[in-house]
Parts: structure tokens; sequence; C-alpha cells
């Protein structure tokens, strides 16, 4: 399977993870008990997965000083997403969950040496521009209602 198809693997899962959590919210159900399920059953399917492909749930330390506090903070962005769902627009906040892609990228750049081929720096000047965008269309909408 090309490498390429896991990142569409994982932009389709994320997409149906935004939806869902929209209608969790629609369906007025608390957000740590969505988080609690959602966590529960990412456990679940990654041991089955880790059956499937034969290999042992045994792990060295250098992943559990990595996975818990990666963890934490996955447990920690979902929830507040979560929350937040309910007093704004999905569109406006998945975009931002989806934005703040911009801090790995530039640290990849700064800390590894990536390089910066004229379609990254399009690709991280328009990550800018949509957040003030955001940014801008909220005063506007706040000077209206005032």
């Amino acid at each position: 399977m090309p490498p390429i198809t896991y990142a569409f693997g994982a932009m389709i899962a994320f997409m149906l993870l935004g939806t869902l959590h929209k209608a969790a919210d629609r369906a007025n159900c608390r957000p740590q008990q969505i988080n609690l399920l959602l966590f529960a059953w990412s456990t679940l399917l990654s041991f089955a997965a880790l059956q499937f492909r034969g290999e042992s749930a045994s792990m060295p330390a250098t992943v559990w000083y990595i996975a818990i506090p990666s963890g934490t903070g996955a447990a920690t962005a979902i929830l507040l997403f979560q929350i937040g769902v309910r007093y704004g627009k999905i569109a406006t906040s998945w975009l931002i969950v989806n934005l703040s892609a911009a801090v790995p990228v530039i640290a990849s750049l700064l800390i590894y040496g990536e390089q910066v081929s004229p379609r990254k720096a399009v690709a991280l000047i328009t990550m800018v521009a949509a957040l003030v965008l955001l940014w801008r269309d909220k005063l506007a909408k706040e000077e209206q209602r005032a």
C-alpha cells in the first residue's frame, strides 16, 4: 500500500471525528463521557490492531515517555474541543484545531532542518491567513451583536 494511503485514511478519520463531535453535541451528550468512550474504543481497537498484526503489547520505556504526555495532550484537546463546540460553530472550531498543525510543521522546520519548498511556504502562509481571517470574522460578528 502506498504511504499516501495512510495520510488519506487519517484525513477521512479526522473528518468523521469532527462530524461525530457535532452530532454528539446536537444529541446533548456530555463531553466527558464522549471523551471516555472515544479513548476506550481507541484502546480496544489499538489492541485489536496489535493482535491482527501478531505484535506484542509490551513496549520499551521510550514509548511510555512519549505516549503518556501525548495521550494526556490528546485527551485534553479532544475534551476541550467537545466542550467548545457547544459555544461556537463546528466549522470554525475544527478549522482552528487543524490549523494547530502549523506548530509541528514550524517545529519540524526549525528542529529537524526540514527544507521549505515553495509549496510548503504557500501552505504556511495560507494557514496564517486563515487564522487572521477567522479572527477578523469573529470580531466583526461580535461588533454586530453589540
